[in-house]
């Protein structure tokens, strides 16, 4: 009995170590929480950090060779649901470094706030991980259930109304993948991705698994912010507080892409409908994103409108489905991390220093930070996807991995590549702004060391990302060759 219960254990921990750390701190913020005096409240960010970094180390532990499996065989573990948690977890912990303020100003609660957080990081990496479909529903209900709590801190009655809306929402796309995976259940009374994989190989596909897909898509369209699902993103962002916006923008599309490139890897090549449907989504997307931004005045929704034409790009990647596309999106995943924690960063300093939050009022900064707009200038050049940075390298890689895909999908690209165009209008006029010569009274601080490092640490690493994007696109290969 020892012996069964040990190898269950090392089973469990081969697979699930990183998440195992994080639920203990996650545990631990509760009861801290709870016992801890409001003036220790410096101490939830540190031990956030704390086992983010724990579980970030843990990742290098994990077995990878051959694939470890977990709870049944619902959780899996390989190279490449650890290339998505490295990032998950990097993402964390520069969010959690820019949540200084935030904290500050709601010190009763910073430890419930970072047991939340922690909960998103915990159920995002268990989303990238699951190949069964109730384990997925049950990971993407509490990913979105810890934005709904991250939403709500903020005390604007506005932001209490849109953080509503957002729930009413997911819940109704909730329940269309639901519809779906009843479908799908109808067909093959399977959930299990590998065997619902095995039952259409083996026979006739109906053409209700087409509608099926289409329902269950709704969500991972709504989670990304793609049209027709993206009208929450602007309202809500605008409405959220600056580090649960930066939350928004890569947590939940982090693990949206990480499982959504598995389930098209189980249903494309049983329907071609699909890949003309999601590309139309994709450029519908970015067209209307790149058309929305060009307007905004706010930094924030902005920022939403970027993290959506972002979206439809990957998407776009991900319609044609090959070894080579996949591993384009794993590398423009990459550089929009590195390229959205700095334009955060950039954001935050701004906002906590002298309340800048729109386009206005960043007038003259150039006058007095100099080095802080050049960061921000390459951060914004690479969201544009300009060179000499990542962002450069990557939409090549993507497009290019379009355009090898045949000549049915040449107009998708031709119409990407207009509308991107147009979104570099949108982060242009970020830049004039901050290079107007206008004399101002801005101050802004200097003594927050952690949101200067990353801004000029995700500075740097977009140049560098381009300098060696031959190699990090290898490993980008591995892990989509793994998949």
């Amino acid at each position: 009995m020892s012996e069964v219960l040990s190898a269950q254990i090392a089973q469990i921990a081969g697979a699930y170590f990183p998440e195992l750390i994080i639920t203990l701190f996650i545990i631990f913020n509760l009861i801290a929480g709870q016992f801890f005096s409001t003036y220790l409240y410096k101490l939830s960010k540190w031990f956030t950090i704390l086992g983010i970094v724990l579980a970030l180390c843990s990742t290098f532990y994990l077995q990878i060779e051959p694939e470890a499996y977990a709870f049944n065989d619902t959780f899996l573990t390989n190279i490449y649901t650890v290339f998505f948690k490295i990032l998950i977890l990097i993402s964390g912990f520069c969010l959690t470094l820019l949540s200084r303020n935030m904290i500050r100003e709601k010190r009763d609660r910073a430890f419930e706030y970072f047991a939340v957080f922690l909960s998103g990081i915990l159920f995002a990496m268990c989303v990238v991980s699951s190949v069964d479909f109730i384990s997925l529903f049950v990971s993407l209900e509490a990913l979105g259930l810890s934005c709904y709590l991250l939403l709500s801190l903020n005390k604007n009655p506005d932001a209490k109304q849109l953080t509503f809306g957002y729930i009413i929402q997911n819940a109704v796309v909730s329940s269309l993948f639901l519809m779906g995976l009843s479908l799908i259940y109808g067909m093959c009374a399977q959930t299990n991705f590998d065997l619902i994989s095995l039952y259409f190989s083996q026979n006739q596909p109906q053409i209700l698994l087409t509608f099926a897909m289409i329902l269950m898509l709704c969500t991972f369209l709504f989670k990304l912010g793609l049209v027709p699902f993206s009208s929450w993103l602007p309202d809500t962002f605008e409405g959220a507080s600056h580090p649960i916006g930066a939350y928004m923008s890569l947590i939940p599309v982090l693990a949206g892409f990480g499982i959504l490139s598995r389930i098209l890897l189980i249903f494309l090549n049983y329907t071609f409908t699909i890949k003309i449907v999601l590309a139309s989504i994709a450029v519908l997307t970015i067209l209307f994103g790149s058309l929305s931004a060009i307007r905004q005045e706010n930094l924030k929704r902005l920022m939403a409108y970027s993290m959506s034409v972002q979206s439809g790009i990957m998407l776009l990647g991900l319609c044609v489905f090959s070894v080579y596309s996949l591993s384009s999106v794993l590398f423009y995943l990459f550089c929009y991390v590195i390229a959205t924690i700095g334009a955060w960063s950039a954001i935050i300093l701004l906002y906590n220093s002298a309340k800048l939050e729109k386009l206005d009022d960043l007038k003259g900064v150039i006058y007095h930070r100099p080095y802080y707009v050049i960061a921000f200038t390459t951060i914004l050049i690479a969201l544009a996807g300009l060179a000499p940075t990542c962002g450069f390298a990557a939409k090549l890689y993507i497009f290019s991995a379009v355009a090898r895909s045949g000549f049915i999908f040449l107009p998708f690209l031709i119409a990407a590549l207009v509308c991107c165009v147009i979104m570099i209008y949108g982060y242009w006029r970020i830049i004039r702004a901050l290079f107007r010569r206008i004399e101002t009274q801005i101050e802004i601080d200097t003594r927050v060391i952690s949101s200067k490092f990353i801004l000029y640490a995700c500075a740097l690493a977009t140049v560098f990302a381009c300098l060696f994007a031959d190699k990090i696109i290898q490993l980008c290969q591995l892990a989509a060759y793994y998949m």
